[in-house]
């Protein structure tokens, strides 16, 4: 594990490279193009620790597995194929309904409930309430994240708390080179992003949100999976009426946190 560990900043940069070369990029808000590369990172992060890790846990299952594939494909196809103009879920609902204009953001979002109906059928939940619950997290947590994902580090600050928190739900005893390995992610992570040299993308915001999601459902207490509930629908609701940029920018203490780890302000 330690020697696959030194492979993580080789994939980083040449991720970087395919997506330049590609034009996968996107404007960043200092107006410059930037590779949306660093989901891929993730990506391949996550399939090495799901093949190398020593648990026998959900994160790793083959059906989580086909979840978080699909969940970075449809999000690489918004990223490449997406109408940037058009802002929310009502917006693209909208247009639909106006135009029958099935956007790249619909897919994603169709996309998303067909890939949790999936997962949620092979978990078979015993009841209809675990069915709601689990329908929720698995469906929000990839679109809230989204919604983070329009300044640098926010997903990776969202992300690093929720590790923090759920770790020791997941795994007690973790071997040197686990640990060694997830901090040269969330390092290198932190390097790409914070620099504004690479960004997450649609495609790594979603694949970081299913697999917070799919932790969440399987590793966190009932009462602390309602706290989360209530906090997605909050979010999804404020983020269709407000800019959370602009509350951001409004708040002093929410706008230190927020420039908190940049190295451009």
């Amino acid at each position: 594990m330690v020697i696959i560990t030194f492979t993580l900043p080789l994939v980083a940069i040449a991720s970087m490279i395919f997506f330049t070369r590609m034009n996968w990029t996107s404007i960043n808000f200092l107006k410059n193009p930037v590779p949306y590369s660093i989901g891929f990172f993730v990506l391949y992060s996550y399939l090495i620790f799901a093949i190398f890790s020593p648990w026998e846990i959900h994160l790793f299952s083959g059906i989580s597995i086909v979840y978080l594939l699909g969940l970075w494909l449809i999000g690489l196809i918004d990223d490449i194929f997406g109408e940037k103009n058009i802002k929310g879920l009502k917006g693209h609902i909208g247009k639909f309904i106006r135009e029958g204009s099935f956007s790249t953001a619909l897919l994603k979002l169709t996309g998303t409930l067909m890939l949790a109906y999936i997962w949620i059928s092979l978990v078979e939940p015993v009841t209809l309430e675990q069915w709601v619950r689990y329908s929720i997290i698995l469906i929000l947590t990839p679109h809230v994240m989204n919604l983070f994902d329009t300044r640098p580090l926010r997903v990776w600050k969202v992300s690093l708390l929720h590790v923090a928190i759920f770790l020791p739900y997941v795994a007690v005893d973790v071997p040197f080179a686990y640990y060694l390995f997830l901090l040269s992610f969330f390092f290198l992570f932190y390097v790409l992003d914070g620099h504004a040299v690479a960004m997450l993308g649609d495609n790594g915001a979603t694949l970081m949100g299913g697999i917070l999601a799919v932790v969440t459902v399987m590793h966190a207490p009932i009462q602390q999976q309602y706290i989360v509930i209530i906090l997605l629908i909050l979010l999804t609701v404020v983020a269709e009426r407000v800019s959370f940029t602009k509350w951001i920018e409004k708040h002093p203490f929410m706008k230190i946190l927020d420039q908190w780890g940049l190295s451009i302000k």
